[in-house]
């Protein structure tokens, strides 16, 4: 092959590699989610989580009266 279809053919390579990460970029780009929906949800599982050690506590001392 000659030099010139070399790189012609090369060009024609990353330019198409180039769309994908375009592509996959705007598709990651999509799922994201905005910092306050995030500080939400990670206020959630902190209230979840402490509402279940909460009841394993609530439990324990039920379970440790009734024994006396």
């Amino acid at each position: 092959m000659r030099p010139e279809q070399e790189s012609e053919q090369m060009n024609e390579r990353l330019g198409r590699i180039e769309e994908k990460l375009d592509r996959l970029e705007q598709a990651q780009q999509k799922h994201k989610q905005s910092p306050g929906t995030r500080f939400l949800i990670g206020v959630g599982i902190g209230f979840v989580i402490i509402l279940v050690l909460l009841m394993t506590i609530g439990v324990l001392q039920f379970v440790s009266v009734s024994n006396t």
